[in-house]
């Protein structure tokens, strides 16, 4: 059980922060999002997604939109599993059962849907610049890729890094505010 904890402003606190480590220990213990274990399932659910979206492509060969409405699908999938899982580095990984999780997915979605409309933007409008482009631009040398393909991919890759980091920035605030919450109410 824990013990509210009584500081003396004039006194040393106990961290930078001022709160207690037990007062904050204790509120992460029954957190999802630390202590559900690793779903192999979600993941390759959500990495086959990201790489199916080659398969749509062709699928949808020659149908308006194609191109872009399967990179969504790619670009939809990759954000979420990188958004959500640990990844590399020890990173903590954010679990939809999280209550904390739950409140902030409406304004995920949101976000989400501008990245999109962004995405969707940035591809119709060089998809159209295309035929207008020198042929060094188009055709590709070697074993590399066209520089058009190279520049696309590279805008829609530091979109995709944007919407991952701020998602996953927005979503340790919050997990920070709950705990600061907890901590105060204990104060």
């Amino acid at each position: 059980m824990l013990t509210p904890v009584h500081t003396n402003h004039c006194a040393n606190v106990p961290t930078m922060s001022g709160i207690d480590p037990r007062v904050l220990g204790d509120t992460t213990k029954d957190d999802p999002c630390i202590t559900e274990p690793f779903s192999f399932l979600r993941f390759a659910v959500l990495f086959l997604t990201m790489f199916s979206s080659a398969i749509l492509l062709i699928l949808l060969e020659g149908r308006p939109y194609a191109i872009q409405l399967s990179s969504i699908v790619g670009y939809t999938a990759a954000v979420a599993l990188y958004t959500f899982s640990r990844n590399r580095g020890g990173n903590q990984p954010f679990r939809l059962s999280c209550p904390v999780v739950r409140r902030q997915l409406s304004p995920l979605i949101k976000r989400h849907l501008v990245f999109l409309g962004a995405i969707f933007l940035v591809e119709t409008t060089a998809l159209k610049v295309r035929p207008r482009l020198p042929a060094n631009w188009v055709t590709s040398t070697g074993t590399n890729p066209p520089p058009f393909f190279t520049a696309l991919l590279s805008i829609c890759g530091c979109l995709a890094l944007v919407e991952i980091i701020t998602n996953r920035s927005l979503l340790k605030r919050a997990h920070r505010s709950v705990e600061i919450s907890v901590a105060d109410n204990w104060r």
